[in-house]
């Protein structure tokens, strides 16, 4: 047997109202007598109605899903800001669609079918890689919504939200020579990324307020993984005399760096102290607890959607720029 659906027109007939009305008061679209909204909600109920949304979709011309691109969504970094975007996309009935650039939109597959099928109505894309310039402006040309996050994007009609990464590299690296640290190592990530130039500038930055001397030999560079913290770690300790503290440029490369210390037969903080960036959950259970930086990944997820929808409804004009200021968190690591 063929089952008949329902359509709006049935329920409008149904109710006896019109169709408008039906798809007003079933989308709560302002306009009708709540009493009347029951009765409709009631009756579609009765007779099986469910919303067709590939029929929707060709008539409105949305999908109600948000396409998101991370580097890589495995790692613990995104989980807040996954979270973030999550609840907003909840409250307002979006999907999100997300997906691994693997540090490279320009070869990224899946987000060339996203955009040019039309299958997201809009883009947030997560990373900070300056090689990328060319294609976000192109993204711009094409007229596709989009929000980035984790970089401040000079171009006036991109919406951005970052962190002050120098601050939070200033921040980390001044709290260690308040400490009466005068040879500070840092590990930076990948300098490919603004995060980690920014970073790095903001360890330059404290050193030369101090009058302490930016020493090359100091500085190992990784691509924030953790096997990279390890590898760089091992590098820095090989130099005599030893750093007494290091600034690492995420949590994640802090683990790598602490096993190392360890390895090597020293204590932390007793011999070396560490100081991430990032706050992970997993740094306050680290032996000793992880001093690091943190940053609001989680309202930073949350207003990423909460831009883009904005998008949907507004004309393109001036993008929207949110600088978040960073926090010094203090445990026993540094």
């Amino acid at each position: 047997m063929v089952r008949i659906l329902t359509t709006i027109k049935d329920i409008a007939r149904q109710v006896g109202v019109s169709p408008s009305v039906v798809s007003r008061a079933l989308n709560n679209k302002y306009g009708v007598k709540e009493s009347t909204r029951e009765k409709i909600t009631r009756a579609a109920k009765e007779m099986g109605y469910y919303p067709n949304a590939a029929a929707r979709s060709l008539v409105t011309r949305k999908t109600e899903t948000i396409g998101v691109m991370m580097a890589d969504i495995s790692e613990p970094y995104y989980s807040q800001i996954i979270k973030g975007m999550e609840f907003m996309a909840s409250e307002t009935g979006y999907t999100l669609l997300f997906s691994n650039s693997y540090e490279s939109l320009e070869h990224s597959k899946v987000l060339q079918k996203m955009v040019d099928a039309e299958r997201v109505d809009g883009m947030i894309i997560v990373g900070s890689n300056i090689k990328e310039k060319n294609y976000i402006s192109r993204l711009v040309e094409r007229g596709t919504p989009f929000v980035l996050v984790e970089r401040n994007f000079s171009d006036p009609r991109i919406n951005c939200l970052w962190v002050d990464n120098v601050k939070g590299g200033y921040l980390g690296t001044r709290y260690l020579i308040d400490k009466g640290h005068v040879r500070i190592a840092h590990v930076a990530g990948n300098l490919d990324y603004q995060v980690a130039l920014d970073r790095l500038e903001g360890y330059k930055k404290a050193l030369g307020e101090a009058g302490l001397t930016f020493t090359e030999e100091l500085v190992a560079s990784g691509n924030f993984l953790w096997q990279d913290g390890y590898s760089a770690m091992k590098e820095l300790l090989r130099y005599q005399p030893l750093c007494t503290a290091v600034f690492t440029a995420n949590d994640t490369m802090a683990y790598g760096a602490l096993q190392a210390i360890t390895e090597k037969g020293l204590a932390v903080p007793e011999d070396i102290v560490v100081m991430g960036f990032d706050n992970l959950d997993f740094s306050s259970l680290t032996s000793p607890p992880l001093t690091t930086i943190g940053q609001p990944r989680y309202e930073m997820g949350k207003e990423a959607v909460k831009i883009l929808l904005s998008l949907f409804q507004e004309e393109p004009g001036e993008g929207v720029k949110i600088c978040y200021s960073p926090e010094l968190i203090i445990r026993r690591s540094a």
